[in-house]
């Protein structure tokens, strides 16, 4: 048999190192914009989540004489959901689907679906990934005998709901690399606590009523800025979108903002041990 004599079809190794070159070069240029319209897909998701909780939450407000949703009806406990009823859980009748209360660029959270039975749906509520501005809004307070429930404000006591945040996006917990892990929080705190009033004294901002102590569930309170692993270095705030947290403010708008925004008005340190000192640029509390 007298063999086939021609020209070989095969790549030199020149060509190879050519294309795949080639092939690295598009592969720089494409994925980041790949990466960049998946995440502008996912802020575009959140920013319509926010809308919607905005509106359940105009729409419970109508319903209950201008009052906003309580942050829980009682004492929290994780072990208790019967017992207990978070504002996550009372807004999704208005909101019609529980998933709206997720962001998708919250990568901690895992496909756990949709949750089931009450216990379940408590648990769920817990890790809302909207952070509730609760303690202007509703604050969860024990009295002087003991007992535990929220105060919910009405509309009208927001000096400026436009510039009010109502809800931000949140962080359950961090591992020991500081990575967020279990999904979001239900409630968030503001980066600082007490205010310098115009002739020198200082005062709580979150007005608690004489002999009664309010529950943060957390130790130690309030930001924690310096912290490489807390969940609290923002106060339970995490920016899910390129350094940017998704506000709802009181007034139904929905706005992404930045670390400047959410501190403005307040020279915060570790737990609330910075003044507010202009509450007109503070977005967290109730005033003008």
């Amino acid at each position: 048999m007298v063999r086939r004599q021609g020209k070989s079809t095969g790549f030199t190794l020149t060509e190879l190192l050519v294309v795949t070159s080639v092939i690295a070069i598009i592969a720089a240029i494409t994925f980041p914009v790949y990466r960049g319209v998946v995440n502008a897909a996912k802020r575009t998701v959140c920013i319509n989540n926010f809308t919607a909780i905005s509106r359940a939450m105009q729409m419970y407000t109508t319903d209950y004489d201008d009052r906003v949703p309580p942050v829980n009806y009682k004492y929290v406990s994780f072990h208790s959901g019967s017992e207990d009823r978070t504002w996550v859980q009372t807004l999704s009748p208005y909101a019609g689907d529980f998933r709206l209360f997720t962001c998708p660029s919250d990568t901690g959270r895992g496909a756990n679906g949709t949750p089931s039975g009450w216990e379940g749906y408590y648990a769920a509520s817990l890790r809302s990934n909207l952070g509730y501005n609760y303690m202007y809004f509703s604050p969860l307070v024990q009295d002087a005998v003991g007992v535990w429930a929220s105060h919910p404000i009405q509309n009208s006591q927001i000096g400026n709901p436009s510039r009010t945040l109502a809800f931000i996006d949140s962080v359950w917990d961090r591992n020991e690399t500081g990575k967020p892990v279990g999904g979001g929080s239900w409630v968030t705190v503001p980066p600082c606590r007490y205010m310098k009033l115009a002739n020198g004294t200082v005062a709580d901002s979150f007005h608690m009523p004489q002999g009664s102590r309010s529950y943060f569930g957390f130790s130690p309170v309030g930001w924690q800025p310096t912290s490489t692993r807390s969940w609290l270095v923002y106060g339970g705030a995490w920016p899910w979108h390129s350094d940017r947290f998704t506000v709802g403010f009181a007034d139904g708008r929905v706005d992404m903002v930045s670390m400047d925004d959410l501190t403005a008005g307040c020279q915060f340190q570790d737990s609330w041990k910075g003044l507010i000192d202009n509450t007109a640029a503070y977005i967290w509390d109730l005033n003008d």
